[in-house]
């Protein structure tokens, strides 16, 4: 099943305007290592969104495959645990040879695949929240650093003409 691109209205106006935000170029990094055919499809999907937007560089590779790994895992771990519940009559528990009742080992196996998405999808913008909070931060104006009356000050300053230096004869 194919991705589908969700209709944005309005944010696809300004995604041009974004790119310029940033003041670095945008562009799709290779993957570091071979992809299966899925993974590849997920890899194109999600680095052409982000490349829409300016928010991927060609440093983000490791995260990028640790991401489309994780989440092609997680649709084979769900598929596995929908093809255990359709043969045992919508239950995803199992008995176990000791005759105790225990959820599939499938079922773990995708709550813990979801899990480490959900913690890395933020950090590569992969979130609604996440991706309205790095926009609306190229939009602003970047906050001063502390230093900055300091370094004008000292840049402002004429500096004083330096001594000439003494050679030594022996």
């Amino acid at each position: 099943m194919e991705p589908s691109k969700p209709d944005l209205g309005m944010v696809d106006n300004l995604a041009a305007a974004d790119k310029q935000t940033t003041g670095v170029e945008s562009e799709i990094p290779e993957p570091l290592k071979p992809l299966s055919l899925a993974e590849k499809r997920v890899w194109d999907y999600v680095a052409k969104a982000l490349l829409d937007y300016g928010l991927i560089h060609r440093t983000d590779a490791m995260l990028m495959h640790v991401i489309v790994k994780t989440f092609v895992q997680w649709v084979d771990a769900e598929a596995a645990l929908e093809k255990h519940v359709e043969e045992n009559d919508g239950s995803f528990m199992t008995k176990t040879p000791n005759g105790y009742q225990q959820p599939h080992q499938a079922y773990y196996v995708a709550r813990n695949l979801k899990r480490e998405l959900l913690q890395m999808l933020p950090e590569a913008c992969l979130t609604i929240p996440s991706f309205a909070k790095v926009k609306q931060a190229m939009r602003e104006p970047q906050q001063p650093d502390m230093f900055d009356p300091l370094v004008a000050f000292v840049s402002n300053k004429p500096q004083a003409p330096q001594p000439p230096k003494l050679v030594s004869s022996r």
